[in-house]
């Protein structure tokens, strides 16, 4: 359509997952070859904690609309919580 301007089409979890800086403490155990941390800090230093495996619906997508205020996506499908200062309402 004319005077339209392209756009980009952009997975609604990707607005709920960070960009791992650090991974720090124990090795709480594995998930798909990967090891899961007791907490990561983000390319800011922000500390997060591990929560658990992130919601999935029936056909394997991550259910974005159960995660909760504070809970980020670490690696697709790890669940950790915001430790700290709370994110703006």
């Amino acid at each position: 359509m004319p005077g339209t301007m392209p756009h980009q089409v952009v997975a609604p979890r990707s607005f709920f997952e960070i960009e791992v800086g650090r991974r720090d403490g124990e090795i709480l155990g594995h998930f798909h070859g990967r090891a899961i941390y007791e907490q990561v800090r983000d390319k800011y230093g922000a500390r997060f904690a591990f929560l658990g495996l992130a919601p999935v619906l029936p056909d394997g997508r991550v259910d974005i609309q159960a995660i909760g205020r504070d809970q980020w996506l670490v690696d697709g499908a790890l669940l950790y919580v915001r430790q700290g200062r709370p994110r703006p309402a």
